[in-house]
């Protein structure tokens, strides 16, 4: 024997051989994590689009979910396990196990990994809501209407939350034309506008989706500070970053989408705007900044994790103002949810919806003329029904 062990011929093939052998393993452990994390991501959004579902049904919420989840196309799993319910304030549950096999851990002695996923939508919420509400309490004048303002808003109500000296100001010239224009505070100025259903010191409604919105992941940036001169544009849903600039009245098309705008923000010049299922995300006091005689057409998108949602920003942002100047027209289906923003109407600023819902903290209205179709008659389904997780 002792030749053979003062023999060095071939030593490094068996620490080699002891090595490998934990590379190996580690490389087949996140194949088998990189298949589950797959699964996972499509039976969540299979039981999003359920709970959805169940929560647009006028009945058998539960039921209605089950049902579009089980005709949902998930990939192989062992025993999917969903169950729908309804929880507290009318919210449609829905809970999935499952197990996803493995193919390199299960030489360890790992079978399968076992996975929980959980979603839950409001149902029946917002059309108790007002059309437009003004969030800002305390300081002066929050919600100020001057000439040439005119809102003609029948079957909707404008709340005002604030309690301050004034809490209003409505000029003269200026036609607020509205269900109710409820007003918690008792001071205001009113230099002779055409006001109806005003009512002051009335209970003004809380912001019914204040922790309840979503709040997406923003990643890195998809786009950087681009520059746009006319002609036909069209955008792809992603990170905005930096000033993007559209001057000579360009004709844009959004793709449907989720566009998170950081930092900077969009500054438009003229042009004619078209987005159907489209949301915008502010991921800070970053803006879009409408000028000369723009022509826009959004909708919010129906279904998914922005349900209903056509603008809405970060929590907890410092006040900024986000202002629409001169617009030729501005369809906009939606939630409208920007409660740290002064939101400024310009120089003919129009806004003509069959649905649409504005919370914003501050609201300055110069020369704008609204058209606001109901809230609260069902015109629009996507305005009622949110995830919340």
């Amino acid at each position: 024997m002792r030749p053979f062990l003062y023999d060095t011929c071939g030593s490094a093939v068996i620490p080699l051989a002891l090595v490998l052998l934990p590379v190996i393993g580690l490389a087949g452990a996140a194949v088998d994590y990189t298949r589950t994390t797959n699964v996972r991501t499509t039976i969540q959004s299979a039981l999003d689009a359920a709970v959805l579902a169940g929560a647009r049904a006028p009945q058998e919420h539960a039921a209605v979910a089950q049902r579009a989840f089980d005709a949902s196309r998930v990939p192989h799993a062992a025993e999917v396990d969903a169950r729908f319910s309804l929880g507290e304030g009318g919210r449609v549950v829905g809970e999935a196990d499952f197990s996803v096999p493995t193919i390199f851990l299960r030489a360890v002695g790992l079978p399968a990994f076992d996975v929980g996923v959980r979603a839950e939508a409001v149902r029946g919420s917002a059309p108790t809501g007002p059309c437009v509400l003004v969030l800002d309490g305390t300081t002066p004048q929050p919600f100020l209407v001057n000439s040439g303002a005119d809102v003609i808003a029948p079957d909707c109500e404008i709340h005002v939350r604030s309690r301050a000296r004034p809490a209003a100001i409505l000029n003269a010239g200026a036609v607020l034309a509205a269900r109710r224009v409820c007003v918690a505070g008792r001071d205001i100025i009113d230099n002779g506008a055409t006001v109806s259903g005003l009512e002051l010191g009335c209970e003004a409604a809380d912001d019914p989706y204040a922790g309840s919105m979503p709040v997406p992941e923003v990643g890195s940036c998809d786009y950087s500070n681009g520059n746009y001169n006319g002609g036909s544009v069209t955008l792809s849903p992603g990170v905005y970053c930096g000033w993007h600039n559209f001057n000579n009245a360009p004709r844009v098309t959004l793709e449907p989408g989720l566009y998170i705008v950081k930092d900077g923000g969009w500054n438009v010049n003229g042009g004619v705007w078209r987005g159907e299922g489209v949301t915008f995300y502010f991921a800070s006091t970053a803006k879009i900044q409408f000028n000369s005689a723009m022509d826009v057409a959004l909708s919010a998108p129906e279904g998914g994790a922005t349900d209903g949602i056509l603008f809405f920003e970060t929590p907890g942002l410092a006040r900024s103002q986000f202002i629409l100047n001169n617009s030729v027209g501005n369809q906009l289906e939606g939630l409208i949810h920007l409660p740290s923003r002064e939101l400024v109407m310009n120089a003919r600023s129009r806004i003509e919806a069959d649905a649409v819902t504005i919370v914003v903290d501050r609201l300055i209205l110069n020369d704008a003329n609204w058209r606001l179709g109901p809230t609260d008659d069902g015109a629009s389904a996507s305005a009622e029904v949110r995830l919340v997780r």
